[in-house]
């Protein structure tokens, strides 16, 4: 006997495209109710890994967590994604929003979906700011801060206005003297205590979109603790499962089937490395010296985005040179974008399962020419970078990421503006053929792009909330 929930709007999910629809339709007064797939890890709910350990001597602890515990493989499978070896997620309140380092890079204009004005993006770009947090020169301050920012503009010259060298904007304030990283919490319950209106339900997982003609009528799921089957009506769905999660959930509930589903998945290509910073940089480091990010945007003769910051490494992963602190040294990463073509995609298996029920997942994946092209240039650009602000005599040792190893990952119900078959969702994220069914999470996400599309996946999913509440 299955246990009986309602709802006027049901979410399957708890990360930022979650947060963000939940928090604008429980703030209007709509009943909400979210199934998570994964458990409570933190307390609020969805509140982020670094609100835990708050102290920057504590990175290498956040490090050793988010690698050997918050990242799974999709469906907490025994085995990586074939042919995407790298792709991780988190499954748990919050999801990877729970994880990520904050950094909201503005995409440029050739980085939005060409059908769709780039100016009707800024109302959502506002709001997400706003909602966000977002200090636009968070990026870092103080005396090694500019003078990094001044080698680095040196290094790659000018670029086109707008798209200038500066501190990268980074979502994240200081609370009570801590430093806080935005995360669900923050979209979901907006500085207030959590309303009556919107409930979470961990260990939830969503199997099956329940339908009726073109109309979603709720989620069957499972309760993971108690072991027993939940059925939700509601008359409104989102899904907000993830770029892996969302089309699985899709492709289970033996919808009217795509050939989108599943296909135009893509992320950056990612090039990392790691310098000590050249003596009359160190020479201005303090002892404390902050966490802190510089950008150089990516644009339309150049489509990647560079970035200095002093990423969070577990304890055996530092990579430093003997008598070198961890905050004499920066780690330098290139994100490229990549060709999105419906030969990248995801396969589900309708008859083997994962762990948590949904079909098996598999994967077509790699590079054209041309990316590796780009991939190549972009690769020039870093070496500039690094032999400007770092010792390269040492050696240098710059790495090209395995597949998925971005982890930002995107495309896999691909937004568009016409239900031509290339894209699963419209432009307010509604699931094509559907009236009341929607996706809100980085799979509609269907341009490509190089900057870390959290911030622009929740302008997306705001845009998707006006339209629910237009209904």
């Amino acid at each position: 006997m299955a246990r009986k929930l309602n709802a006027d709007v049901v979410i399957a999910g708890s990360g930022a495209g979650a947060s963000a629809v939940g928090g604008e339709l429980a703030a209007a007064g709509l009943r909400v109710l979210v199934l998570e797939a994964g458990p409570q890890r933190f307390s609020p709910l969805g509140t982020h890994v670094r609100s835990v350990f708050t102290s920057e001597a504590d990175l290498s602890k956040v490090g050793d967590l988010i690698y050997t515990e918050m990242l799974v493989n999709p469906g907490f499978a025994d085995t990586p994604v074939e042919n995407i070896r790298d792709l991780r997620v988190s499954h748990a309140t919050g999801g990877m929003f729970a994880l990520w380092m904050g950094n909201c890079p503005r995409p440029d204009a050739s980085e939005l979906p060409d059908w769709l004005p780039a100016a009707a993006w800024e109302p959502y770009f506002a709001r997400a700011e706003q909602l966000m947090h977002i200090d636009l020169n968070g990026g870092g301050s103080g005396a090694m801060f500019e003078m990094l920012l001044e080698r680095t503009r040196r290094a790659i010259g000018p670029r086109p206005d707008g798209r200038h060298v500066r501190p990268m904007p980074v979502a994240a304030r200081r609370v009570n003297g801590v430093f806080k990283i935005c995360a669900s919490d923050d979209l979901f319950f907006r500085d207030a205590p959590p309303p009556a209106n919107l409930t979470i339900l961990p260990d939830c997982v969503a199997l099956e979109v329940l339908t009726q003609g073109s109309r979603a009528t709720g989620l069957r799921a499972h309760d993971r603790v108690a072991g027993e089957t939940v059925e939700v009506s509601a008359d409104t769905v989102v899904v907000s499962c993830g770029t892996v999660g969302s089309p699985k959930l899709l492709a289970a509930s033996r919808l009217e089937q795509r050939a989108a589903l599943g296909a135009y998945i893509h992320e950056h290509a990612c090039i990392g490395s790691r310098v000590t910073l050249l003596p009359e940089i160190r020479h201005l480091i303090r002892d404390d010296e902050p966490v802190y990010s510089i950008w150089i945007p990516a644009n339309a003769a150049q489509p990647w985005q560079n970035q200095l910051c002093r990423f969070t490494l577990g304890s055996g992963g530092s990579r430093l040179a003997p008598g070198i602190r961890e905050v004499d040294s920066s780690d330098i990463f290139t994100f490229v974008s990549i060709d999105v073509r419906p030969e990248n995609r995801f396969h589900f298996d309708p008859v083997r399962k994962d762990p948590l029920g949904l079909p098996h997942v598999t994967a077509s994946y790699g590079f054209t020419a041309a990316d590796r092209l780009r991939i190549g240039q972009a690769m020039a650009e870093h070496f500039l970078i690094a032999s400007d602000v770092g010792e390269m005599e040492p050696g240098w040792s710059p790495s090209l990421y395995a597949f998925g190893g971005s982890t930002h990952f995107m495309g896999s119900c691909r937004m568009g503006a016409v239900d031509d078959g290339t894209s699963v969702v419209d432009g307010g994220g509604r699931v094509w053929g559907y009236d009341n069914l929607y996706v809100a999470d980085n799979s509609v996400i269907g341009s490509s792009n190089s900057g870390n599309p959290t911030f622009m996946m929740v302008a997306q999913a705001l845009r998707t909330a006006d339209r629910i509440l237009a209904r």
